[in-house]
Formats: structure tokens, C-alpha cells, sequence
């Protein structure tokens, strides 16, 4: 720790010849061998851009510049928000001075003639705080430095794993379409050969091939649902998304005798096709998961949060989640039923969830089985 005070760079500004040369015999003495003094404190802004000090002794009482004018320089040029420290020296240390130079930025202050003891000490707490305050940047910076690294390897790899999944996406359609397309050529062609069995193997190639479409299909949207800019936000009409999702889920809803009820919806800061994206995810679920013998009913509104920000409520009749999975649902890839009984992926909530963090937003949820779901999605003020 020595070697770290003797190394330390010290600055003397001091209008008295006699008071410079007093203090620079006195770090001779204790083993300080790098120190700079000046009697004009005009040449202060130049030292300290040349030498850095990393002590400043500095006198109060000045002709030009005072010592109260150059801590002002000091803290305006952001060199007091590093790791250099300032010690006032001055035989006039009443209150109003004292609380002048600590406003200004002096970390300690110390009455003229002094004691060397004292001025030993105190010059060896401030150094050892700047050395402190090094290693912590030091430290910062190469932390800085490894997240930086770190974060440039991880978007290389999640570049690397889209493009991967996207080829795989791309280069299995074909296999996967002329595998769907033969079994049904078969079908159509040698039905009145095979018997019911060999029908039914068919229909679960088929099915088999169907969902591995879908499910190759989802992870490519799941990868890609990372790659949101905060920045292309722009409000978004609700009632036109919603739109656009009933037309595109037409059949679904006839089909399952659904009943969509959706109140007049604000305008939300957003994407357009991300936020299709989610309300048509939750409305297939709240369709899919419906209760046997009840239509699925939907009711789409709004409200203001706590923090002003809009909250849209999706609730279905549906068949509800259990509190102990409730977080699970948007893990990806989690089913709670077979794909027997309910048909998917379990990527659509996961989906969901990633998509309106990345615009700033939340997703949660309550349910009770058998009582239905209320999904509730946080849309930021701006």
C-alpha cells in the first residue's frame, strides 16, 4: 500500500512560494517522488489536463482564481466524479467557507499551519480512496468490457439459431408436404384395397406430418419474436387488430359456435403484427380449451392501470388453469393435456409472453379450473 502512495501524481496550488516549498520538502520526506506544485492558479486547468493528479492540494485564498473557482472547474469538467481528490488547505476555515468548499466538491479540509501527523494522515485516506476508486473502475470497465463481449457472442449464437431454424423450417416443408401429399394419393387411389386399420394409420401419418408442420412453424415464430425494436412503436387501433383476427379464425369460430364479445378497445403503443399475433393465440387457446357441452365464450375489454398504463382483459368460459401451473403456461414448449384430448404445441402462450415484453409490456393471468381465464396484457402509457 505504500508503493501505491509514493507512485501517487500530487498537485500543489498555493499563491505562497514559501507555502509550496513547505509542502513539497514535506512529501519528499514521507516517500511521495511524484508531485508538481504552482504558485499561479491560472495554470491549474492545464496541469490537471496534463498530469491527471490524482491529489489536488489547493489553497483557497488566491489572486485570479480562487481555490472555490477551481473546484468549480473541477466538478464542471467531471473530474471530481472520478476517482481524483481534493484537500483545501486554509487558514480561513470558518463555517460559511468550510460549507463553500464542500459545495464546490472538497473532499476534506484542513487548517493552516497544520500538523504534519495529521496532514500525513489525511493525505494517505484520500489517496488510498482514490486507489479504491481506480480498482472499482478498473473493475467496472473490464466487467463492462466482458458483458459487452458476452452479449455480442449470445446474438451471434441466437442469429446463428434462427437462420438454422428458419432453413430447417424451410428445407422440411417440402419433405414434410410430399409426405402428406403420397399418403393421401394412397389413399385416394388403393382406399377400396386397405382396410379400416390401414386407414387409420394413414390418417395419423397424416396428422403426425400436419403437426410437425405447425410445431417447426411455431418455433420459427418463437425465435423470431426476440427481434422487436422498442424504437418502431407507434399506437396501434385495437379494434382493427381484432378485427383482422376474427376474419382470419372465421371458420374456427363458426365451427366451435364461439361468441366473441369485444367492447370498444383504446389505441395501444405497439406492432401491429405482433399484437395480432397475441390476441389471436389467446383467442385459439380460449376456443380450444373450451368445457364439453358449452359454446366458448370470449369477452375482450379494457381498463387503466395503476401506473396509467392500459390493460386489456381477454376472458374465456373456458376450462381454467390450475394456480400450480399457471406460471408454467408460458414456458415454451408446456402442455397441460395430451395432445389427444387438445391439439397444439405449447408454444402460443410462451409466444405471447416474449412478444409483448419485447414492446415493454406484461402478460398475466388468473384462472380457476372449470370457471374459465381471464388473461390480462399490460400495454406501457408511451
Amino acid at each position: 500500500m505504500k508503493e501505491i502512495y509514493s507512485n501517487a501524481r500530487i498537485l500543489i496550488v498555493d499563491d505562497q512560494t514559501t507555502n509550496t516549498n513547505l509542502l513539497e520538502s514535506f512529501l519528499k520526506i514521507n516517500g511521495y517522488a511524484n508531485f508538481i506544485s504552482t504558485n499561479d492558479s491560472r495554470d491549474v486547468a492545464r496541469l490537471v489536463q496534463e498530469e491527471v493528479p490524482d491529489l489536488i492540494l489547493l489553497d483557497i485564498m488566491m489572486p485570479n482564481l480562487s481555490g472555490i473557482d477551481i473546484l468549480h472547474w473541477l466538478k464542471e469538467e467531471s473530474y471530481l466524479n472520478g476517482s481524483m481528490r481534493v484537500m483545501v488547505l486554509t487558514a480561513d476555515i470558518t463555517k460559511e467557507t468550510l460549507k463553500q468548499a464542500l459545495k464546490a466538491g472538497a473532499h476534506d479540509m484542513l487548517r493552516k499551519p497544520f500538523d504534519f501527523t495529521e496532514l500525513q494522515l489525511r493525505i494517505n485516506n484520500l489517496l488510498h480512496t482514490n486507489w479504491l476508486l481506480k480498482m472499482l473502475n478498473d473493475q467496472s470497465e473490464y466487467l463492462s468490457i466482458q458483458v459487452d463481449k458476452r452479449t455480442s457472442e449470445l446474438k451471434q449464437k441466437n442469429d446463428e439459431l434462427e437462420q438454422f431454424i428458419y432453413f430447417a423450417s424451410h428445407d422440411t416443408q417440402e419433405p414434410l408436404r410430399m409426405i402428406t401429399g403420397f399418403l393421401q394419393l394412397i389413399e385416394k387411389k388403393y382406399g377400396d384395397q386397405i382396410d379400416e386399420k390401414g386407414k387409420e394409420y394413414i390418417h395419423f401419418a397424416i396428422d403426425g406430418a400436419n403437426r410437425m408442420k405447425t410445431l417447426i412453424k411455431d418455433m420459427l415464430d418463437f425465435s423470431r419474436a426476440g427481434n422487436l425494436q422498442l424504437d418502431d412503436l407507434e399506437f396501434i387501433d385495437l379494434n382493427e387488430i381484432l378485427e383482422d383476427v376474427k376474419m382470419g379464425l372465421k371458420r374456427m369460430i363458426e365451427s366451435s359456435g364461439a361468441i366473441i364479445e369485444i367492447e370498444d378497445l383504446p389505441r395501444v403503443p405497439g406492432l401491429s403484427a405482433p399484437i395480432r399475433q397475441i390476441f389471436q393465440n389467446l383467442l385459439v387457446n380460449a376456443i380450444t380449451y373450451h368445457s364439453e357441452g358449452k359454446a366458448p365464450q370470449v369477452k375482450i375489454s379494457s381498463e387503466k392501470g395503476n401506473d396509467g398504463e392500459t390493460v386489456v382483459i381477454v376472458s374465456d368460459n373456458g376450462i381454467g388453469i390450475p394456480e400450480e401451473h399457471q406460471k408454467k403456461v408460458f414456458d415454451v414448449f408446456t402442455r397441460l393435456h395430451s395432445k389427444e384430448k387438445y391439439a397444439g404445441s405449447g408454444v402460443g402462450l410462451s409466444i405471447s409472453k416474449k412478444l409483448i415484453e419485447r414492446m415493454g409490456g406484461t402478460i398475466s393471468l388468473s384462472s380457476s379450473p372449470g370457471e374459465g381465464s381471464k388473461f390480462y396484457l399490460h400495454f406501457p402509457q408511451k
